[in-house]
């Protein structure tokens, strides 16, 4: 019959065996106050035994050694020199120091025990913290050997005068292998000075020839030009911010263009100034004013590439740089000009001003281009009102146009596009301009008609008789005296 192990006995074996453990980690505690296990290294600097102020002396030594050493990079035979504190290096002695202190005295009483063992009896090697700012490094690599390496360069479309379009091929550049390199340098181990060889990468462009011909933009599809006084200057510079701000945008196939998008918010930070707008029907000062001609000159650049029109919205008034029914107004945040790339290539837009002449050219594939003829309809004129306004400071009978009237349209817009199947003529938009009714200030101010007072004649006394007088002169011509300026 299997003997019975007494309960007693088991649990005072346990305790006895909680005691002794419980007395050695005491003995240690006491023994080794304040003072780091002595199997500990940093790296493979000894700092078993020391307090924590005393090895982070001892490492913050090492680590000023091992910042400020001097490093011979090699490339291709030539030598550079730099140190790791130049390159954005660091060491934290101190979050070194206290890993290697917190051994045997952190986590629970097993974990404590397993590490105090370890700590007596086994090495046990702490890495020093080392940091690297890796976007400083790469940049005094890069400033340091710039005479070795490249920047990659993208293939690129060029557009020449004639129009012709080129595309200039990509290159291959060569950069510094970062980290590579500096994983080599962070090895904490002497002699800290060395030589070391640099390795250097072929970097590859981020647009290659290959990606620049595939997006098959290889001839002009449509252009289109408006004209501008250049005296108002500041209408003038306008156009010139929004139409730089349009040059080279490329849209995809399928892809919606909108101006608002790629233009962006007119404001002083864009760089606009304030020129005439339209705004309730008249002409006030705002910022941006001109922009709407580079939109207007756009959307005739877009309707003459046979482009798919999204949303277009028109003047309230007739404007003078494109014909009725082909403006486009824009206001960031409202009305917008979009349209569609319906074509199988890509779209490149290019603008230029010159003196007063503002041209929008749109380019893709040749085989996407169109004969594209517009129609404007006028359905119906307008004819402005004349609204008299009574004038207290104007005399009756007199009047003044204090503002010209302006027709009024309806007009119809039709675009015909010309393919191998014939003619295809559709309605793009249905407008409406409103007149500008004319204001006349009359006068009501009377006409004082008051007559100057008659002359009294004086009553002459009876004629005395006078001595004999010699005879007279002959009498002389009178000279007419010049009548007054008058001043207005």
């Amino acid at each position: 019959m299997p003997r019975r192990i007494n309960s007693g006995v088991i649990w005072g074996s346990v305790l006895i065996l909680f005691l002794v453990l419980l007395g050695g980690v005491l003995f240690i505690f006491f023994t080794w106050q304040g003072k780091i296990l002595p199997s500990v290294r940093i790296e493979w600097v000894k700092v078993g035994g020391l307090t924590e102020k005393e090895a982070e002396r001892q490492i913050s030594r090492l680590g000023r050694e091992f910042l400020a050493a001097p490093v011979q990079l090699l490339v291709d035979s030539k030598k550079f020199e730099i140190t790791r504190s130049h390159l954005g290096f660091t060491v934290d002695t101190a979050a070194s120091v206290r890993r290697a202190y917190l051994l045997g005295r952190s986590g629970n009483v097993w974990e404590r025990c397993s590490q105090l063992w370890k700590g007596f009896r086994t090495q046990v090697v702490i890495p020093l913290e080392i940091r690297v700012d890796r976007r400083r490094a790469e940049k005094e690599l890069t400033a340091l050997l710039g005479e070795m390496i490249s920047s990659p360069e993208d293939a690129r479309l060029v557009i020449n005068d004639q129009d012709e379009v080129v595309v200039v091929p990509g290159k291959a550049g060569k950069v510094v292998d970062v980290e590579g390199t500096l994983d080599d340098l962070s090895l904490f181990k002497k002699p800290f000075t060395r030589e070391l060889n640099v390795r250097l990468q072929e970097k590859q462009p981020r647009l290659r020839t290959a990606d620049i011909t595939a997006m098959g933009i290889n001839g002009l599809l449509s252009s289109y030009s408006t004209y501008f006084d250049v005296k108002n200057t500041d209408r003038t510079y306008n156009i010139h911010v929004a139409a730089d701000a349009l040059n080279n945008t490329l849209i995809k196939p399928g892809e919606v263009f909108s101006f608002n998008e790629v233009v962006g918010p007119r404001s002083k930070e864009k760089g606009y100034r304030e020129a005439l707008v339209i705004v309730d029907d008249q002409y006030q000062p705002g910022l941006g004013g001109g922009v709407c001609q580079v939109s207007s000159t756009l959307y005739n650049t877009a309707l003459l590439a046979g482009l798919e029109i999204v949303e277009r919205s028109n003047h309230t008034l007739p404007v003078a740089y494109v014909p009725l029914g082909r403006d486009a107004t824009v206001v960031y945040g409202g009305c917008d000009l979009k349209f569609r790339n319906n074509t199988t290539s890509y779209l490149c837009i290019r603008t230029s001003v010159q003196g007063g002449r503002l041209t929008v050219k749109i380019f893709g594939n040749k085989r996407d281009r169109k004969i594209v003829s517009l129609e404007t309809v006028v359905d119906r004129v307008i004819e402005p009102q004349v609204i008299k306004k009574e004038d207290p400071d104007l005399y009756e009978g007199k009047s003044v146009v204090e503002r010209s009237g302006v027709k009024g349209y309806e007009v119809r817009l039709y675009r015909t596009i010309k393919s191998s199947s014939g003619y295809e003529r559709k309605l793009i938009s249905r407008d409406l301009y409103r007149p500008v009714n004319e204001i006349v200030r009359v006068g009501t101010k009377p006409v004082s008609e008051v007559l100057p007072p008659p002359i009294e004649e004086e009553e002459q006394p009876p004629e005395q008789p006078r001595p004999e007088q010699p005879p007279p002169e002959p009498p002389q011509s009178e000279q007419p005296q010049p009548e007054p300026e008058a001043s207005f």
